[in-house]
């Protein structure tokens, strides 16, 4: 019986001294794993961190860029309101040109009839 205790003994203690060899691998290999995305880690960080920044230089740019078009829109709308209000002066002179010119071609016209046939008096007039 003490030989069958001691076996059993044994095998306890080579079943113990395997397992922490088993979980001694597996520590080292957990280790190499964690080494290993430390290195990623940083190697992303040295990436990006310049990515970042360039990126915002590019926003800013981009942010200028579209207050200087906000700007030109700006002064294109303006002339369009100016240019806008100068036609419309400039068809009310024409307009009342082309009344005083039709007015003045009218009398004229009748004028000359008159001269030139006697005087009549308009249809509407008795």
């Amino acid at each position: 019986m003490d030989a069958f205790v001691e076996l059993m003994k044994g095998i306890l203690f080579a079943g113990i001294a395997v397992a922490f060899f088993v979980l001694a691998w597996m520590f080292l290999r957990l280790a190499g794993v964690f080494s290993t995305t430390e290195r990623t880690i940083k190697e992303v960080s040295e990436q990006v961190v310049p990515l970042l920044g360039k990126t915002h230089v590019t926003v800013d740019n981009i942010n200028s860029q579209l207050s200087q078009l906000d700007e030109a829109v700006g002064d294109v709308a303006g002339m369009t309101d100016e240019l806008d209000q100068t036609t419309t002066v400039i068809t009310r002179g024409v307009r009342s040109g082309v009344i005083k010119v039709s007015s003045a071609t009218a009398g004229l016209s009748r004028g000359i009839s008159t001269f030139i046939g006697g005087e009549r008096k308009p249809e509407g007039e008795d």
